[in-house]
């Protein structure tokens, strides 16, 4: 609105200002002069207005990566977000996955989230009200046919001496409703920029990546045959529990080991959103 208004205004401005310079009556020629200080007070002041209010984020990405840094969220987008802190670093509890579930990295960092907002529940309880898909492994003239990880959890969590692999946000967005209704958030699809917010908010994150936190080649990726039709996966998939950032890094509490790490942030988001940027919390 305030863009058409600056346009109308400058083009009445200049169709006033040339009829001035080609009246020859002085009452017609006081009448656009001050019709031009009208028009000309509302064309700089709307227009400087735009100019004090305008986004350059574009401009600040650009000179720091170029057009992919506006890929990867590290930067402020717009006036909402500037009240997101520069930099958190929450503390929550560590949980271990091991030796138990030694595939539930997912769940545990599902109850590290859960322990933290004070929800009275262990990694054993979850990885039994997790939900499955019971599809059975077959591997078939090269081909995997097994569950799909959007469904329920793939396999056994309990040991690698069995076939399984993980689970993905929506059976994890599922059981978090199950615990506290609307107050689950399903981030998942969103910029990276949505996580740093809820983590500003005080507000952990549960993420899907992959081990390494980094991007992985074409090889570490194979497709299954599922139920509901092929789906890519990884062996290396993982899931932690993001609890602060900085200019330079995410930190995270890691089930595999049960330590409090960092990763370089570029590398970080690139892995999560590898891996379709999945993403759950639970709002305050």
């Amino acid at each position: 609105m305030l863009i058409t208004l600056f346009v109308l205004s400058i083009t009445m401005f200049s169709f006033l200002f040339y009829y001035y310079k080609r009246s020859q009556k002085k009452i017609i020629q006081y009448m656009a002069f001050l019709y031009i200080l009208l028009f000309g007070t509302v064309s700089f002041g709307i227009g400087g207005y735009l100019i004090y209010t305008i986004d350059l984020t574009w401009v600040h990405a650009t000179g720091n990566g170029g057009p992919k840094a506006l890929n990867t969220h590290s930067i402020v987008r717009n006036g909402l977000d500037s009240k997101i802190k520069p930099e958190v670093k929450l503390e929550a509890p560590i949980v271990h996955q091991f030796p138990e579930l030694p595939r539930g990295c997912e769940i545990t960092s599902l109850t590290m989230l859960f322990q933290y907002h004070n929800i009275d529940v262990n990694k054993m309880r979850l990885a039994k009200e997790i939900k499955r898909d019971k599809t059975p492994y077959v591997k078939k003239n090269g081909v995997v046919y097994f569950g799909d990880p959007n469904t329920g959890f793939v396999g056994n969590m309990y040991s690698f001496n069995q076939p399984g692999l993980g689970v993905y946000h929506q059976p994890l967005y599922e059981l978090t409703m199950n615990y506290v209704g609307d107050k689950a958030v399903n981030l998942t699809g969103q910029d990276f920029q949505s996580v740093i917010r809820s983590v500003s908010n005080g507000e952990p994150v549960v993420t899907i990546t992959n081990i390494t936190y980094q991007p992985l080649s074409e090889s570490e990726f194979e497709t299954w045959q599922t139920p509901n039709g092929p789906v890519e996966i990884t062996r290396k998939l993982h899931a932690v529990l993001v609890t602060g950032y900085d200019q330079q890094n995410v930190y995270f509490n890691d089930p595999y080991d049960g330590k409090q790490k960092k990763a370089p942030k570029q590398s970080f988001i690139a892995a999560w959103e590898q891996m379709g940027k999945q993403a759950i919390s639970i709002s305050l």
